[in-house]
């Protein structure tokens, strides 16, 4: 499937001449404006402030072509592209691309277990969550209530919704417990 990805990707890289802009979202939320220079063998090489950087398709959230978007006439969401990462004084932060928390975790500890607990989220584009993985990269605890209790609060989570918001996004809520 990422072959066919890659492949349709650079078809359309190769039929669209105006190739100005494209923004590049990792899995760890970092967003970035640049080029997408090439892709194969599962590496993409992305054009940032000047430097060639490269990296592996499973390091990729998304890429948003939007020049190629604009010239074929699909409509573009600025919002989508731009990565909102916010950190509350509430024990908790979040970060997922084009999305604003408009409803915050009810975050429960009843043990004097203590971490932080990273849950992957994909929220739908009614603001709900829909899937959340406790125990991504940056958790500090192994405790299986912990990591319960962070996935509770992370489907409790509510983001914003808009027409244009694309079926699912991808990204985290951080819980301090």
């Amino acid at each position: 499937m990422a072959k066919t990805l890659i492949s349709a990707a650079i078809a359309l890289m190769l039929t669209l001449p105006a190739l100005a802009q494209h923004t590049l979202v990792l899995k760890s939320g970092e967003s970035m404006k640049g080029e997408v220079v090439s892709m194969r063998d599962g590496s993409i090489t992305f054009k940032f402030k000047g430097n060639n950087m490269n990296f592996k398709v499973n390091e990729v959230s998304v890429i948003y072509f939007e020049e190629n978007m604009k010239a074929t006439g699909v409509s573009t969401n600025k919002s989508t592209s731009q990565n909102t990462s916010t950190t509350s004084n509430n024990g908790y932060s979040y970060s997922v691309p084009g999305r604003k928390m408009t409803r915050e975790p009810v975050v429960n500890n009843l043990t004097q277990d203590h971490g932080r607990v990273v849950v992957d989220v994909i929220v739908d584009k009614y603001g709900n969550v829909i899937k959340a993985e406790p125990g991504a990269p940056g958790t500090t605890t192994t405790s299986k209530y912990l990591l319960t209790k962070a996935k509770q609060a992370a489907e409790s989570v509510k983001f914003d919704t808009s027409p244009t918001m694309p079926l699912e996004t991808k990204g985290t809520v951080t819980i301090d417990l």
